[in-house]
């Protein structure tokens, strides 16, 4: 019992949070509507609505008790809007209240219109017609729970002004008929609360299995976002069950810390993480920049692409900026550890590669492969050959629109190519 009132005592989820207010919504639209049809009716059509509105008395009582009911469902529309616009937590306890107040107001309308109007016609129509019309919209709440507390509601308050108004009344007739006849009536709203309390808890279930969907996609988003590029990330989700790669055409760049090996052996595994993260950091940031994506971080180096995984015509232009900020910001970086110059090895290539998943069930890989990526290792390898930081082939350089420091340095036989490649310095 107590865990069931501890229940209540939660805070309603953001998404069922907005439902609740788009219910409110409907039912202030509904009563507004009818607040400004009713008087209009009665004068242009005075019979229709029997005497009732005739009566002073009948008319001060109803319009105090839908000012009430009005000014309520006001305060709590606005509460709960704010609480969703300043991200605030609203206990399942607001529940409550909303319904009986809900499910209280017909009943006193009812009971009013019996006694004032000395008839039960209103039970006939207009009162189950207003019921079944609260407990449909009960079924937003999207709880089981709430939708057969409507229905109980609804129940007790038609069947508790039937009985009063058959005893009041005394109308001509077989009164047990009669008080059967209304008394099915009640089993009816009552078993259409619980209908309403299936269909609720079914689209919950729904529901429910969606939001976690979306937080697990999302936690799952940023886990691999912060071991692999965003873009990665949403790649792998995105055609996680894929079987075949595609080709496309892109730029591929690989870079190396030169010298790290003999840099980490003269410090401590705290001194090296640091310096890693100080270099890292902002290369990482400059290939975000340009629109490109890191594929792997390795210990002293990384391979990235520009248009690939994510396409644009622009990677030649984005991978070559990338590659003149990277050479700027590693001169503004920590220069020297015990004397040894901290360089990078920039190789650039561009061409056709292959894309996919790799790997299986328990582990993938967004991996790019092929010739072209194997040329642009190859050719950021050459940077120790020719001893400079920056060199692309010349496939890539001929892509290029502006051509200024660039320094040929002619066809070279890089290993597992057959034909020669064509090398430019990048000065």
């Amino acid at each position: 019992m107590f865990s069931k009132l501890r229940n209540f005592k939660e805070s309603l989820h953001p998404e069922f949070l907005k439902i609740e207010r788009k219910r409110i919504g409907i039912i202030l639209f509904l009563f507004l509507m009818i607040s400004l049809t009713i008087p209009l009716i009665h004068r242009l059509i005075p019979s229709l609505l029997r005497d009732s509105l005739n009566n002073r008395e009948f008319v001060k009582v109803m319009s105090l008790w839908w000012v009430i009911f009005l000014i309520f469902e006001i305060v709590v529309f606005i509460r709960i809007h704010w609480s969703i616009k300043n991200n605030r937590s609203v206990s399942k306890m607001v529940l409550i209240p909303n319904l009986l107040m809900e499910f209280g107001l017909p009943a006193i309308i009812l009971f009013n219109a019996v006694k004032y109007d000395n008839s039960l016609l209103v039970l006939e129509y207009d009162g189950l017609t207003f019921y079944f019309l609260l407990l449909m919209l009960s079924a937003m709440h999207l709880d089981f729970k709430i939708s057969l507390s409507a229905g109980i509601l609804a129940f007790i308050g038609y069947f508790g002004v039937s009985y009063w108004g058959i005893q009041f009344l005394k109308p001509a007739g077989d009164l047990n008929q009669m008080m059967e006849i209304y008394t099915m009536r009640s089993v009816g709203l009552l078993s259409a609360g619980i209908v309403a309390g299936i269909v609720a808890s079914e689209i919950r279930k729904r529901v429910n299995n969606f939001l976690k969907s979306k937080e697990v996609q999302g936690e799952i988003e940023s886990l691999l976002g912060q071991q692999l590029s965003q873009d990665v990330a949403n790649e792998l989700i995105l055609h996680r069950n894929d079987r075949v790669g595609q080709k496309v055409n892109g730029s591929i760049m690989f870079l190396d810390i030169r010298n790290f090996t003999a840099m980490a052996d003269h410090q401590s595994p705290e001194e090296t993480i640091e310096f890693q993260n100080a270099i890292f950091d902002p290369l990482i940031r400059i290939i975000e920049k340009n629109n490109g994506i890191i594929h792997q971080i390795l210990g002293d180096g990384f391979m990235a692409s520009f248009g690939i995984a994510v396409y644009s015509k622009n990677h030649i232009k984005d991978s070559y900026q990338a590659g003149l900020e990277i050479i700027e910001a590693i001169n503004h970086c920590r220069t020297t550890i015990d004397g040894i110059a901290t360089k990078v090895g920039i190789g650039l290539h561009c061409g056709e590669v292959v894309t996919g998943n790799i790997g299986n069930e328990i582990r993938k890989q967004f991996s790019i492969a092929g010739k072209n990526v194997i040329i642009a290792s190859r050719i950021e390898q050459l940077n120790k050959k020719f001893n400079s930081q920056f060199l692309l082939s010349k496939q890539f350089a001929d892509r290029l629109v502006h051509k200024d420091h660039l320094n040929e340095l002619g066809m070279v036989k890089v290993k597992g190519i057959d034909e020669k490649v064509g090398i430019l310095q990048v000065i």
